[in-house]
């Protein structure tokens, strides 16, 4: 019984291990949001977290020069945040420094609200500029549960643990019932 008692505790000492170290894991720029032309751009806007909830948030951006490969890296990024209603919009600076990727420019800010806002990204380069917009949701602070790309590790954990209960128990109850039999 003592191994079995073992055996639990760390079954559930990995399952929040894995919880707890899934909850950090990030991609390099988080939620793709949308990918669109923008004058002679291609422009890639990522979010971080995932669910975009009221407070510290990451927008992040990625261009390309339209028929040529790779990614531009000296363009000037702004980003104008517009939630819906009668607020005033958020203009925002991309920098390299503010990216979790050498290749990507972000802006690290505050979201003051939740709903719906309207994400602006302006491109500038040389002579060039080109714009591109999309709508994001903005979920309540605290509104972020445990996501379906969380869950299935320590419910999968869990299933095992209660299966090998059971089958010990069940190699028990017939060795008992042989053993029963036999006399």
């Amino acid at each position: 019984m003592l191994t079995d008692s073992r055996a639990l505790a760390r079954v559930i000492f990995l399952i929040l291990m894995v919880v707890i170290c899934a909850e950090g894991a990030r991609a390099d720029g988080g939620r793709l949001r949308f990918r669109q032309a923008a004058g002679p751009f291609i422009v890639t806007l990522f979010t971080t977290p995932d669910p975009l909830t009221e407070g510290a948030a990451d927008f992040s951006v990625a261009v390309e020069q339209s028929g040529r490969p790779g990614l531009v890296e000296d363009a000037d990024i702004t980003l104008v945040l517009t939630p819906t209603g009668h607020a005033q919009p958020i203009v925002l600076h991309a920098t390299h420094a503010g990216a979790t990727s050498k290749w990507l420019q972000a802006a690290n800010f505050s979201i003051p609200s939740r709903g719906v806002w309207n994400v602006t990204v302006v491109v500038r380069r040389r002579n060039q500029v080109g714009q591109c917009s999309g709508l994001v949701r903005v979920e309540a602070a605290g509104t972020r549960a445990l996501t379906w790309d969380v869950l299935p590790v320590p419910l999968a954990g869990l299933l095992l643990l209660i299966h090998q209960r059971r089958k010990r128990r069940y190699i028990r109850e017939r060795r008992n019932r042989l053993a029963a039999s036999a006399c």
